[in-house]
């Protein structure tokens, strides 16, 4: 988001002149103090959000662990009901098979063969003692068991309460994942875009330091006398060819009369177009590059040619070769040739303006300052009619 709000600023500064209020180097470096702070601040928020997604991930392989052991707890716990379930059924065989002994009518008792069988009273009274007891116990061990597979069905059922309990919660945590997943995307495209204004206000201090600027002195009157002296303009092309003017003219998108165009086009016959070399038209200092979606790659210099301050700025360009602050010559290659942005075929569009365009504490009206670079640098007076130096006079 921050990107395209860049991306709308820029644009907005090419079509409004905006007057930008004198700052100096201590207001800019306070700036730049903001932003590592703002950098900082929102490292810090990476940081615990990677954590909460750390923690959050550990719980749910915690919960993944803990539902498989639950899982083999009722398999267990059901293993031991079936053993149960089978000793009750062997149990009551038994019983079966010792009540046969037993036989009971008007609520007397019947002496059975068992009893019977008794070589004596002594005997009888031990064998009648036996049976009894031997019924009891497995009645008592039956009642156990009983009481043991409730138990069982109980721990099964608090079991499979706490499984569904643990999925519950482990929707919850992938919910929340997602969240935090999406938080930390935003944090870390807020982040790049801090990095990268951080970086942009390092290199505005910078340039203001290289350029002698005091801590209390306005960048716009500091600094003035380092800019490079030039004498004249050069083609920026060594192999080239005018193929559009600056002013009034059909839009080559639309078709419609009426389009202001705000430099002079040019391109090459060279089959490798995006190949040719693009110059500084004089001796400077880059104040900028970047991309829009209108001007694609672009370059900005400042020059100052016999004590008149002037700008250059160069679109389309396949790709940069400078950076903001450094010094240029006529000889220094500045990027190639190219297509990007608002642009129909590989050419350079080269807008000539006679201030210094977005410099801070100055004011620079774009297009309103744009000049006609035929005032200043010698081209053939016909569109496609080629040169082959930077130099030549041609009338």
């Amino acid at each position: 988001m921050k990107k395209r709000i860049l991306v709308i600023i820029l644009i907005l500064t090419i079509i409004i002149p905006i007057n930008i209020e004198a700052k100096t180097l201590g207001e800019y470096r306070a700036e730049l103090e903001a932003l590592q702070k703002q950098y900082e601040d929102n490292q810090a928020s990476i940081a615990r959000t990677d954590e909460e997604i750390a923690a959050a991930n550990a719980r749910v392989q915690e919960i993944y662990g803990e539902i498989d052991s639950i899982e083999g707890e009722m398999i267990e716990i059901n293993k031991e009901i079936s053993k149960l379930n089978g000793d009750i059924l062997s149990k009551d065989k038994e019983i079966k098979d010792l009540m046969r002994y037993y036989q009971f009518s008007n609520g007397e008792s019947i002496y059975l063969e068992y009893m019977f069988s008794a070589d004596s009273i002594t005997d009888f009274i031990y064998r009648y003692s036996v049976t009894e007891q031997l019924s009891k116990y497995n009645d008592q061990l039956i009642s156990e068991m009983h009481d043991l597979i409730e138990k069982n069905k109980v721990n099964i059922s608090n079991l499979q309460e706490k499984e569904q309990s643990l999925k519950n919660l482990q929707v919850e945590l992938n919910k929340q994942l997602v969240i935090l997943g999406n938080e930390r995307q935003q944090l870390g495209d807020e982040s790049l875009s801090i990095q990268e204004e951080v970086e942009a206000q390092m290199a505005i201090v910078k340039q203001y330091e290289d350029m002698g600027c005091e801590e209390n002195q306005e960048v716009s009157t500091c600094g003035k006398e380092s800019l490079p002296i030039g004498t004249k303009f050069y083609r920026p092309l060594v192999l080239g060819y005018v193929t559009d003017e600056y002013g009034y003219r059909f839009d080559p998108f639309t078709g419609i009369w009426g389009n202001f165009h705000t430099g002079t086009d040019m391109s090459s016959y060279s089959s490798c177009w995006d190949c040719q070399e693009i110059y500084s038209v004089a001796t400077g200092v880059v104040g900028t590059t970047g991309y829009s979606s209108s001007m694609g790659n672009y370059v900005l210099i400042w020059h100052n040619i016999n004590g008149q301050d002037y700008s250059s700025l160069y679109m389309h360009l396949s790709d940069t070769y400078v950076s903001s602050g450094q010094e240029v010559t006529k000889d220094t290659v500045i990027g190639h040739m190219g297509n990007t942005g608002w642009s129909t075929a590989t050419h350079l569009h080269l807008t000539m303006l006679t201030c210094h365009l977005w410099k801070p504490g100055e004011y620079c009206s774009y297009p309103g300052d744009t000049v006609d670079s035929r005032g200043y640098i010698n081209y053939p007076s016909s569109f496609y009619v080629d040169w082959e130096d930077r130099t030549s006079f041609y009338n």
